[in-house]
């Protein structure tokens, strides 16, 4: 709630429900070209609009995480956990035996309910140890035994699995899972890949090549006017900001990359290389060439809070811990 009205606090946050085929209006005052490509591509439900076109599977024994990842997002749909017995006497691992393809079957259910396996470019089965390699291996044979429709489509769906290590099954592994180089490769043409890609590249040459690399709203924008920028990484927070200068940043900075011929890439806070890219004020770039920018060169940024509130940020001498 951004102005004051009967009923409703200043600052509040409301939420609305919108029912399925139930058609609705969405006004503003102003729709920018990023506002207006993003709603568009939001309701694209061809390939390589909307629709998640990969999906992972985060598992250890009991525990389980099927997400969706789509344009920039990654979406937890189910976590599915089971106390799974200890293998002792032959009683025990009978016992734990029937426990464990019981969650294999949860874990099947939930995957079958929130995806399309058709659809889907790769399916990525990650986690710790062997645990992933023994669902594969029970999917497959869980295929045979189901038959019918469905079965057909878990068959048809098992060559794109792959079967990937993760330090866990919890969320915070997408990093690692997506970053993997045999991932990458069978998904190099999913929106998705493509922004980890792109982050990996401005890590690896601040890291190699300091000068190539700019972040910070102040040092992208001076890189912007002299046409240096190659990649333009924005956090779609910035345009969420309640600073209104501070959208028009962000729209004004994508409007000039493109003019000059840069790639944009606008990050989502629900991902995991969105969440990365806010640990340098959501404004970063890939130039074309060595830019030095001196700190000096730019107009000091701590001169109070007020232009801070307005998204100007000091840029970083040294990469963020």
């Amino acid at each position: 709630v951004g102005a004051l009205a009967e009923g409703l606090r200043l600052g509040a946050a409301h939420t609305l429900q919108l029912e399925v085929s139930r058609p609705f209006s969405l006004s503003k005052e102003e729709w920018d070209a990023v506002a207006l490509e993003r709603l568009l591509e939001a309701s694209n439900d061809t390939p390589g609009g909307g629709r998640a076109e990969l999906a992972a599977v985060l598992l250890q024994p009991g525990l389980a995480n099927v997400c969706l990842i789509s344009h920039g997002m990654s979406v937890v749909k189910a976590r599915v956990e089971s106390h799974l017995p200890r293998r002792g006497n032959a009683a025990m691992a009978t016992a734990a035996a029937k426990a464990t393809d019981k969650w294999r079957a949860q874990v099947l259910a939930a995957l079958l309910q929130h995806t399309d396996l058709d659809a889907l470019k790769a399916l990525v089965v990650a986690g710790p140890g062997f645990a992933k390699d023994d669902f594969v291996r029970w999917a497959t044979e869980e295929a045979a035994r189901r038959g019918g429709e469905e079965g057909k489509k878990l068959a048809r769906s098992l060559p794109k699995w792959l079967a990937v290590h993760a330090s866990s099954a919890h969320k915070h592994a997408l990093r690692e899972v997506l970053a993997d180089p045999a991932i990458a490769a069978r998904v190099a043409d999913t929106k998705a890949a493509g922004e980890v890609a792109a982050l990996a590249e401005f890590l690896t040459l601040l890291t190699r090549d300091p000068d190539r690399v700019a972040y910070g709203y102040r040092h992208v924008l001076a890189a912007t006017e002299q046409g240096a920028v190659h990649r333009l990484l924005l956090s779609d927070n910035l345009f969420r900001a309640r600073s209104l200068l501070r959208r028009r940043q962000a729209v004004s900075l994508v409007e000039s990359a493109r003019a000059s011929g840069a790639a944009v890439h606008v990050f989502s806070s629900h991902h995991v290389s969105g969440a990365q890219l806010a640990s340098f004020s959501g404004f970063a770039a890939v130039l074309r060439y060595a830019l030095p920018l001196d700190p000096d060169d730019v107009e000091d940024e701590d001169e109070g809070e007020g232009e801070e509130e307005e998204g100007l940020s000091a840029p970083r001498t040294t990469p963020p811990r």
